[in-house]
């Protein structure tokens, strides 16, 4: 694993579901995926937050200074939450 590679975690809308979202991270090396679902509410938000620092931590090399890259998936999505965007707009995100 590069060490300057940031780690992506990508949020896609449930299908049929509105307001609902899974965030996921797919591990090439332990071909594995990891997910986490969440609303579009300050809950969805500390959610999004716990995961993508869990997921730091587990595959971060040096986890204390890994970037979290958000991508927002194929299907245009609208958050409502202002927390929540908090989070998102976040470029290279550093989770404390």
């Amino acid at each position: 694993m590069n060490e300057n590679r940031s780690i992506q975690i990508t949020v896609r809308p449930v299908a049929d579901r509105d307001g609902e979202y899974v965030a996921y991270y797919k591990s090439e090396f332990l071909q594995a995926q990891f997910c986490v679902c969440l609303k579009d509410s300050i809950f969805g938000a500390l959610a999004l937050q716990a995961f993508a620092e869990m997921i730091r931590k587990a595959f971060g090399k040096n986890y204390r200074t890994q970037e979290i890259d958000f991508q927002i998936g194929e299907v245009p999505v609208s958050f409502q939450n202002p927390v929540l965007l908090e989070v998102l707009d976040r470029q290279h995100a550093a989770c404390a």
